[in-house]
């Protein structure tokens, strides 16, 4: 009998459906959604090499969606109406964290719809909160943060407020609002147990990590990085963990260790594609192209530039799309390629205005001024350099300000 191979999306509806089925159900439905798999190995083997090539295409997301929508029938059927809803939340939650964004609204929105159960209907539309954050629908998605706040609140549910603070606060960290952002996390982090709830811990002080690097406190930022790592390497959450080892790789970067950004980016570009977490390895290609370009390899920089912009036709991550248009700028640049870097550049600022990233239209900006510095454009240098000072100055970025005050000192006019 052909043994069938399942992925780790299988393993974790797997494990949800055993919680929420009788052994009987369950069996039953494993029947049902192991046979196609089943038939389409026994026609694999009888194809020709040439038809096989033509035909070698990813089929994970038909398979999924088809696997999603026998287990919704059958448990709509065989479960009492709440615990049903209960399921849907979590199919939601699996499909949302393995990157199946649209395939996951449809499930939170239909267990909003079917519930009555106040906790349950919180659950879903913090859900679909996270999902109109990862499409970049900030107001609506902060819009449906504070409706999942209140049913939380009148329950009450800590850790469910806690879950609304923190996605809030990588809102506002997308958005740029970086004094915002840190309010919102460490008001999660305070409504929480962290000894215990460890994987909504971990999240924060990842998040946590990120802001201050931001906010230029690299040691208080490699610190809370190491403490999220900690947790999910404890937890076995080796997607979390190759997240973590790329932002202390960005961290390392920022602060000038080359040698140790390269050994954390190396660890996240391993994990990654030993999990296939293609979103994560995207941004740790694109991050690995920057370190390279500190280092004057630009050959190699455009290499990892270009299979990160590969990788990024596979997600509609438009914030992704429009920092790999600004580390091509950078290298076009130092190529001296003024035209094809000006171009990446401002079609980088175009994206990131388009969606309101204020701290990406600052560091875009900074490039820019740095671009036309080198085309002798005094006037265009210091419309974007003053632009991207006033946006760190705002975050107490005091570091990046001299930086730039010290740019603007050598024009003609400041």
């Amino acid at each position: 009998m052909q043994k069938i191979a399942y992925n780790k999306f299988e393993h974790k509806l797997n494990k949800y459906l055993k919680e929420y089925l009788s052994d009987d159900s369950y069996d039953h439905l494993k029947e049902r959604l192991d046979l196609p798999e089943k038939q389409a190995d026994l026609v694999s083997e009888k194809i020709n090499e040439f038809y096989r090539e033509q035909l070698q295409i990813d089929k994970n997301p038909s398979r999924d969606r088809i696997r999603i929508d026998r287990i919704i029938t059958f448990s709509e059927k065989s479960l009492p109406q709440e615990k049903f809803c209960k399921l849907l939340v979590d199919l939601g939650r699996i499909c949302l964290s393995e990157g199946k964004i649209d395939l996951s609204n449809e499930i939170f929105r239909k267990a909003n719809k079917l519930t009555n159960n106040d906790h349950t209907k919180a659950e879903s539309l913090l859900g679909l909160a996270d999902v109109l954050s990862r499409k970049a629908k900030w107001t609506k998605s902060m819009e449906t943060i504070y409706e999942a706040k209140a049913l939380f609140k009148s329950i009450p549910d800590y850790r469910g407020l806690a879950k609304c603070e923190n996605l809030l606060g990588t809102i506002f960290g997308e958005l740029g609002d970086i004094l915002k952002a840190k309010k919102h996390l460490l008001t999660s982090l305070s409504l929480i147990k962290s000894d215990e709830d460890l994987e909504l811990a971990a999240n924060l002080y990842s998040n946590l990590g990120i802001v201050y690097s931001i906010q230029e406190s690299p040691q208080a930022s490699i610190s809370h990085l190491n403490r999220a790592l900690a947790i999910y390497n404890k937890l076995g959450n080796n997607k979390s963990a190759s997240e973590v080892s790329l932002n202390l790789g960005i961290v390392h970067y920022e602060s000038d260790n080359y040698d140790a950004a390269m050994a954390a980016l190396n660890t996240a570009i391993e994990t990654s594609k030993a999990g296939r977490f293609l979103s994560i390895l995207c941004l740790t290609y694109l991050a690995k192209a920057q370190v390279l370009i500190k280092l004057d390899d630009f050959y190699y920089a455009s290499e990892f530039a270009n299979k990160a912009l590969e990788i990024s036709h596979n997600s509609d991550d438009k914030l992704t799309l429009a920092d790999i248009y600004k580390v091509k700028g950078i290298i076009e640049r130092h190529l001296e390629n003024f035209a094809a870097s000006e171009t990446y550049l401002l079609n980088s600022l175009r994206i990131n205005e388009n969606l309101n990233n204020e701290l990406n239209v600052a560091e875009t900006s900074f490039e820019l001024g740095l671009l036309y510095e080198k085309m002798k454009d005094a006037d265009s240098k210091n419309i974007y350099l003053k632009r991207s000072r006033n946006y760190f100055r705002n975050i107490e970025a005091n570091a990046k300000v001299d930086i730039i005050e010290e740019l603007l000192e050598f024009s003609p006019a400041i």
